[in-house]
């Protein structure tokens, strides 16, 4: 919601700002279409690997990935797709769509505007369904090529679990993590590195994937696991940046002891809430940076102040969610529980048709709609929800490890010429 994803800064004007900044893109000289690496005959130009770049610059905000990571990037990418044919997957143009769409909505953002989003900075169509291409095509191939050997016992999630089957009595996080050392490069080269991986996870990369690749803390060959962490056993850093997020959402990179951290909030569960309700809601989102000067904390609060005169109800949301940031709008229907606890405790006072006053975020200032209230009246029983939760978890934790291990293995076996 407030959308694992990080959010942009950058607020869209509309598709007549996209079309004016694509006129004004510098033309595509001659040479940028020469080979510049070979992957088993197939040619990635320098066209590609500049495409690349501005595709992840804008997933990240404007951070500027290095080129030799945008180059080994597209060099997985071309391996994936190999794979993938190899094995009878193509995907069609409508599950590339339906790819981007998923990714879009996982993002908080309708996919129309997120497309146009990129085209404004640069970013062909071609290269974002390429991109889209070999995600979609992996993702189908892991699941058909090692779901039959995986099997998941009993005792297995039940050592999994712990003694997390007891009530819960704080605010708790499923947590991912990638750690990298401060070395003798320095902090703020660790912090380019971070900021680095935070770009390929906004453009759809696995945070499992890069944790086992590129992770030096313990939980790297788990994928970064950390599993269920509450609030009063992280660090005081560590609580500051997660708690405002809520599912499906990656922290900023931040210092943390003689690391730099990004922590990925995979589920979030609150104290046993006798409250099955579920909340439909829907956001503007006045963006700050988390480590933004005091003074432009203020006047982003100020701003979010002045948006909520404006705000009448969820309609009202729609019409004006152009002038914020990409994931206001509809954010759709969650538990209490699910609910970041900053959140949860603006929410559920309010009535059907309530606005909060600003609620600060990692992302920035949101003011947030009650749309509706639904009330449940039947729970599952929370022992087989927990196992079949931690049961499809393990599940994915195992199709990632064998993702990663095929990956390297298609590395090792490539012929790969760089020019």
């Amino acid at each position: 919601m407030m959308g694992l994803r990080q959010s942009t800064t950058t607020s869209l004007r509309g598709i007549a700002a996209a079309l004016l900044i694509a006129v004004a893109a510098p033309p595509v000289s001659a040479q940028d279409y020469a080979p510049v690496v070979i992957v088993n005959d197939e040619i990635i130009t320098g066209y590609d690997i500049a495409q690349r770049q501005l595709l992840l610059d804008a997933a990240s905000g404007g951070e500027k990935v290095p080129r030799n990571q945008v180059v080994e990037l597209l060099i997985d990418d071309t391996l994936r797709l190999q794979a993938a044919r190899k094995a009878g997957v193509v995907p069609t143009k409508s599950e590339i769509d339906a790819g981007f769409s998923d990714l879009s909505r996982a993002q908080g953002r309708d996919p129309a505007t997120m497309r146009g989003y990129f085209r404004s900075r640069g970013v062909s169509d071609r290269a974002l369904d390429n991109q889209i291409a070999a995600e979609v095509a992996w993702r189908a191939l892991i699941p058909r090529t090692y779901m039959p050997r995986i099997r998941i016992s009993d005792s297995e999630i039940e050592e999994a679990m712990g003694d997390t089957g007891g009530a819960v009595t704080e605010n708790e996080y499923l947590l991912s993590e990638i750690r990298l050392p401060i070395d003798a490069r320095g902090e703020g080269a660790a912090l380019a590195e971070a900021n680095a991986l935070l770009s390929q996870l906004g453009s759809g990369s696995s945070f499992g994937d890069i944790a086992r690749q590129r992770s030096q803390g313990l939980t790297a060959a788990s994928g970064g696991d950390l599993g269920w962490v509450g609030e009063s056993k992280m660090s005081t850093k560590t609580r500051e940046m997660v708690t405002p997020l809520g599912k499906d959402r990656v922290t900023r990179p931040y210092v943390d002891g003689g690391e730099v951290v990004l922590m990925g909030i995979r589920e979030t569960r609150g104290p046993q809430i006798d409250n099955p309700a579920r909340y439909r809601l829907s956001q503007l989102v006045v963006g700050v940076a988390p480590d933004a000067a005091p003074s432009i904390a203020s006047l982003a609060l100020q701003q979010a102040q002045a948006a909520r005169t404006q705000v009448t109800d969820c309609r009202s949301i729609e019409a004006l969610k152009g002038n914020y940031l990409p994931i206001s709008g509809d954010i759709g229907e969650l538990t209490p529980a699910q609910m970041p606890a900053p959140v949860r405790n603006a929410v559920l006072p309010l009535p059907v048709g309530g606005i909060t006053e600003p609620v600060r975020s990692n992302d920035g200032f949101h003011i947030i709609v009650v749309c509706d209230r639904i009330e449940s009246a039947a729970v599952a029983t929370p022992a087989t929800s927990s196992k079949d939760r931690m049961r499809r978890e393990l599940t994915a934790q195992k199709l990632a490890r064998y993702s990663s291990s095929l990956l390297r293995k298609l590395r090792r076996e490539a012929v790969i010429e760089r020019r």
